[in-house]
């Protein structure tokens, strides 16, 4: 029996189903159904729906982890499957438990405390089981690049990858056959 290979998505809720990052994280969502991964998400909308539409126009499963302590149990319309959680903890740590990639979009500061506290916890997993952290768009370069000169040490540098956008992140996959 084949394991579930699961990947996450964190990004922002916003609305704008026009923007260039609603429109690429679609194609992320199928892309990784056509590699076989289950995406978990936020369950709402924005990057959320959009991963979920995405994956699930292609067959694929996409579990939305909503959270009564943020917003309304129910998630976004595309969802095979949703968990519904008290807490923003219990909710980050479904989201974190047991997968294999993680791909960030543009998002807020519920996008910046999910990525940060991911990178807390892998950081403390042999390399070799480690997931990979991919953060989709030159915007985070600033961001990533006063981090690593600030905060990060540089053994930890390779935690994670920024990417100018959905074809790069293809390619790398499509390359190496998985996520690092």
């Amino acid at each position: 029996m084949k394991e579930v290979k699961y990947a996450a998505l964190f990004g922002g809720s916003g609305k704008n189903r026009e923007s260039k990052e609603y429109k690429e994280t679609l194609l992320i969502g199928s892309f990784l159904a056509e590699k076989g991964y289950a995406v978990k998400n936020g369950g709402y909308g924005g990057m959320m729906e959009a991963v979920s539409k995405g994956i699930t126009d292609e067959g694929g499963k996409a579990v939305g982890v909503t959270c009564k302590q943020v917003g309304p149990e129910k998630g976004n319309d595309f969802l095979t499957e949703t968990i519904v959680t008290e807490t923003l903890y219990q909710r980050l740590e479904i989201l974190i438990d047991n997968t294999d990639l993680f791909i960030v979009q543009k998002g807020g500061i519920g996008t910046l405390s999910e990525v940060f506290l991911t990178l807390d916890i892998i950081r403390k997993e042999s390399k070799v089981n480690r997931p990979k952290i991919f953060l989709i768009g030159d915007f985070w370069n600033e961001i990533i690049n006063s981090l690593k000169l600030n905060i990060i040490p540089e053994c930890e540098h390779d935690l994670f990858t920024v990417l100018s956008d959905y074809e790069e992140l293809k390619r790398i996959i499509s390359r190496t056959g998985k996520s690092s």
